[in-house]
């Protein structure tokens, strides 16, 4: 196995040419993790020990070592590790995804706008997810992790400004919605969005965006905005002619990056993602495009399993679960199924698909699930709590109580996060959650809620009376209604706008003015709605009112329908991340 590539712009994996070389043990899996960070060096036993067993290894642990050792040699050939005295070192890696990345960084420098932003484009295309995602919460990667995520953010941050001044300001505006989302203190990128709204004749949004990183700086650094940015706001108030949009210059053919943002859960954006669909924000009467289906392909999954799906929509894996999955979460390392029925939640390996583990959370009816702040958090239904789950035990605390206790309390159905606090429905009123105390405060009242969703600097519930209610998150009982025609559910914020379920249309709204915009028809009509690598995903009734078919809305908003199931089954939970997509499979009825 002379030719090995090793990886780690995502969770690590180890190719012989095309094929994928699958370590067995996790420890073994850390043990080369370590090595490659210090190839062509030699490691001493008496440092691999301490950061195998994070400070605490066994009275067995040089024997161990010496064991995970021989696994490997067994695995990747007896030629990849060598015995140096009391050390072990890697023999030196040909070629890596880390070194490329940093090959492409260093060519895009020298080159024109054009071909340095594609460049960039090709370098951030090898990252496949967060850098060690599977050593995440590991001491001897966190160093490395951060160097590569400062690496790739300034790659992106360059490759921004190199589209900007070639005049690609509209296709920026999801993107950078959903980086400022994800990295609220990052100024650059703030600056980045006002261009790019300012550009795209969206200037209230524009200075919006940087009132909303006032605040951000204000309430996280105590810090006001920097020189740079105030100048930028001042530019924008007076409408300087530097601001003006430049002719659009074509990018060289490159692939965009491939990396995931971090997962999110049927109904419940953590972070906005960039949907390419054509977003028309502000137009008055609703345009409703009624698009044809691809065929679907019947599968024959088991009940109470989850399929994971590629871009193309192929099953490349399935696995079972608990009894009737209910609500999927992508992110931490995990894809996260909460089981209803059982009243746990099944952690599957985003990379595989395989079963992981599977964890009591406390409730007897579970609705809900969330990723966000180092957690898992559980939405327990009927038993009117949440419940925490620590994604580095694999352990769930005691059920967070979100109000009286009861014979028949109000039950927790919808569960959100955004970039400061967990949302949660409790009977008909919302609540926040502090995620580093878990204290609770009511928020709001909401009747009767049908559906809950974070994005654009609002939380946003859908009702049972017709309403979508636009409530912000930093002042209690500030409540916007407004009238739909039809009963809404699942709320999404995509793309910068926030889609949900009307009827049988899956609707866009926009998020400033609440003025309908795209309506696309699904025939037979939606159930289930979430949004993720670069599509919307429905889960959809078939002829026969039974909840059958997958379909997916492309950026180009064509319909296809990669599966439907059988007369046995149902499909019970959709979600989007890691570059793929994550179906829940429950028996009929």
């Amino acid at each position: 196995m002379a030719g090995l590539r090793y990886l780690i712009l995502g969770p690590l994996e180890i190719r012989d040419g095309d094929t994928n070389v699958e370590l067995r043990g996790g420890q073994q899996r850390k043990l080369l993790a370590i090595l490659l960070l210090h190839c062509g060096e030699a490691v001493s036993s008496e440092r691999l020990i301490e950061e195998l067993w994070d400070g605490k290894p066994p009275e067995t642990a040089a024997k161990a070592l010496q064991g995970y050792v021989s696994s490997l040699r067994k695995q990747l050939g007896p030629e990849t590790v060598e015995t140096v005295g009391a050390a072990y070192r890697l023999v030196e890696a040909k070629e890596t995804d880390v070194q490329r990345f940093e090959e492409l960084l260093a060519e895009a420098r020298p080159l024109e706008r054009a071909p340095a932003a594609a460049k960039l484009r090709e370098a951030l295309a090898l990252w496949r997810g967060p850098a060690l995602a599977d050593f995440a919460y590991d001491d001897f990667a966190r160093n490395e992790i951060d160097r590569l995520e400062e690496l790739r953010l300034g790659a992106i941050e360059r490759r921004i400004d190199l589209e900007l001044a070639l005049g690609h300001h509209d296709d920026l505006v999801p993107e950078l919605e959903a980086l400022v989302h994800t990295y609220p203190l990052r100024e650059r990128l703030r600056g980045h969005l006002m261009v790019a709204l300012y550009r795209s004749g969206r200037q209230a949004e524009a200075l919006d965006a940087y009132r909303d990183a006032r605040t951000a700086l204000r309430d996280e650094l105590g810090l006001e905005p920097s020189e740079e940015l105030q100048a930028l706001q001042r530019s924008i108030l007076d409408h300087d002619p530097s601001l003006a949009a430049p002719p659009r210059v074509e990018l060289p053919g490159a692939p965009r990056e491939s990396r995931p943002l971090e997962g999110r859960k049927l109904r419940r954006p953590l972070l906005a993602v960039a949907l390419g669909l054509a977003i028309l924000g502000g137009v008055a009467a609703a345009l409703v495009l009624t698009l044809g289906t691809d065929k679907a392909t019947e599968i024959g999954m088991p009940p109470n399993s989850v399929a994971k799906l590629d871009r193309a929509g192929t099953i490349e894996s399935d696995a079972g679960v608990g009894r009737d999955p209910t609500a999927i979460a992508v992110g931490l390392g995990g894809v996260w199924v909460a089981n209803s029925a059982s009243g746990t939640v099944t952690r599957l390996d985003p990379v595989t698909g395989n079963y992981v583990d599977t964890i009591g959370a406390g409730g007897g009816d579970l609705n809900d699930i969330a990723v966000g702040f180092d957690s898992v958090w559980v939405a327990n239904g009927n038993d009117g709590t949440v419940t925490e789950i620590d994604p580095r035990l694999d352990q769930a605390g005691p059920p967070i109580q979100l109000g009286r206790q009861t014979l028949a309390p109000d039950p927790v159905f919808y569960i959100a996060v955004d970039s400061n606090y967990v949302w949660a429905t409790r009977g008909n009123r919302l609540i926040r959650i502090d995620p580093h105390t878990t204290q609770y405060k009511v928020w709001a009242n909401v009747g009767s809620p049908t559906g809950l969703a974070t994005g654009g600097g609002y939380v946003w519930v859908t009702t049972g009376s017709q309403y979508l209610l636009r409530i912000d998150p930093r002042t209690p009982n500030n409540v916007e209604p407004h009238l739909l025609t039809a009963g809404p559910s699942d709320p999404v914020f995509a793309g910068g706008s926030l889609w949900l379920i009307e009827g049988s249309e899956i609707q866009q709204i926009d998020p400033t003015s609440l003025q309908a915009g795209v309506a696309l028809h699904v025939a037979e009509g939606p159930a289930l709605l979430t949004a993720g690598n670069g599509a919307l995903w429905v889960l959809a009734y078939d002829r026969n009112g039974r909840l059958a078919r997958l379909v997916r809305v492309s950026r180009d908003g064509r319909q296809t329908t990669p599966l439907r199931v059988g007369k046995s089954l149902s499909l019970s939970a959709v979600a989007a991340g890691g570059g793929a997509t994550w179906v829940a499979v429950s028996p009929a009825g």
